[in-house]
């Protein structure tokens, strides 16, 4: 479906009825990454999966920003659109970061918050180099053309986790960010990268509703990111998935999607467990990264 509104034409989904819940895509990803989550969660939830600015079939005007603030209004006006007053929001890495950012300035929308491979900013000392990088990434997209990046970013450590799956899912994946466009994705670098966030950590110790914060075992950089998430908000917890690396919700589908009905089903009942942990793990040997998806 198609919500038009100001300088975007937004594409997304709906699936399912009951309590909402909105899923936030990674970069080069679209809502469709979502659908095998979906699909063993329990029913009685009202999945509402956006293309993100810059993704998928979501076009914006030329001149338009891809920004962490015009991804909250756009998730406002699709929210408004469907009669949706609070819903609980998940995100995975880029959409992680755009789920924190949300949470921080409209935590009035949100009834608990989960993420996957996410922080909330990067210190000063580190964003200048990050954006650098990005801007960097963004020419290669401009320049290489889409398949070549493609090719590029399937190949970062970050993603070795997906071969577990086997040769037909890395394809999968691969089909699907081949749906993206060059544009999109350099826009997306530009304005959403973790270079140009702007860190919301302190705005974050002020949310009141359930947070999780997820990490694959393997992601080390991740889990302690995580784990300051943890310590940083007032309900808040860690969950460290064994086995699993940066993109733990396609690397082991069934434990993630039962750490997800687990949480919404805490949040629902009002349970509270600030600062618990689990599963966790260090001291593995595996390449941690800086890049986020």
């Amino acid at each position: 479906m198609i919500l038009e509104g100001g300088d975007v034409r937004l594409s997304y989904f709906v699936s399912g009825e009951g309590t909402p819940v909105t899923l936030l895509h990674g970069f080069t990803q679209n809502g469709r990454s979502w659908l095998e989550i979906i699909s063993k969660m329990p029913a009685g939830y009202m999945w509402i999966v956006p293309d993100l600015r810059g993704h998928g079939e979501t076009r914006t005007r030329p001149d338009a920003p891809c920004s962490m603030d015009a991804c909250t209004k756009d998730l406002e006006r699709l929210w408004d659109h469907l009669g949706v007053e609070k819903t609980h929001l998940a995100g995975y890495s880029m959409g992680g970061r755009l789920a924190l950012h949300v949470a921080a300035t409209k935590p009035e929308r949100i009834a608990s918050l989960l993420t996957i491979g996410a922080h909330a900013g990067l210190d000063d000392d580190a964003r200048e180099g990050r954006r650098r990088g990005d801007e960097a990434l963004a020419e290669r997209i401009e320049n290489d053309g889409l398949e070549a990046f493609v090719n590029h970013w399937s190949s970062l450590p970050l993603f070795a986790g997906l071969e577990r799956r086997g040769p037909g899912f890395v394809a999968q994946v691969r089909a699907e960010r081949m749906t993206n466009h060059v544009a999109g994705l350099a826009c997306s670098l530009r304005g959403m990268g973790a270079g140009v966030m702007e860190p919301v950590w302190q705005k974050l110790a002020r949310v009141s509703f359930p947070c999780t914060f997820v990490a694959g075992q393997l992601d080390h950089g991740y889990v302690r990111s995580a784990r300051r998430l943890a310590a940083t908000v007032p309900n808040g917890r860690i969950e460290v998935v064994p086995r699993a690396g940066h993109t733990v919700h396609q690397e082991r589908p069934e434990a993630f999607a039962h750490l997800l009905a687990a949480h919404l089903a805490a949040a629902a009942s009002g349970i509270s467990t600030p600062g618990a942990e689990s599963d966790p793990v260090a001291g593995d040997d595996w390449p941690s990264s800086s890049t986020s998806a």
